[in-house]
């Protein structure tokens, strides 16, 4: 399969969220992935800003209902990493339970 088929079929799964807060945000979503503090890209209070920032974004967010039906639809193996649907998502795809979780909005997975 060549890239552009590759990234056919990753975007083809990808809902449009009108309205979705995170959109034009990739570098604040990029930031709330733990693994880039695991292997120094970032600082600890980095991270936290992020996800607190992006968590935030989340609970406000017109679309944040079809992101939650499209998250709970992907097996965790497929489920992106860093701040998803108002959740902290971990590299095994399953919620983060030390998140942060005073900013996440209330959805518990």
């Amino acid at each position: 399969m060549s890239n552009w088929e590759t990234m056919r079929a990753v975007l083809a799964g990808i809902p449009a969220l009108p309205g979705a807060r995170c959109k034009g945000q990739a570098d604040l979503y990029e930031r709330t992935v733990g693994e880039h503090h695991m292997t120094g890209r970032i600082t600890t209070t980095e991270l936290d800003d992020a996800r607190s920032a992006a968590l935030r974004l989340c609970a406000a967010c017109p679309a944040r209902n079809p992101c939650e039906v499209w998250l709970d639809a992907l097996p965790a193996a497929r489920r992106p990493a860093g701040v998803v649907a108002g959740l902290v998502i971990t590299a095994g795809g399953v919620p983060s339970s030390t998140g942060t979780p005073s900013t996440a909005g209330g959805r518990r997975t």
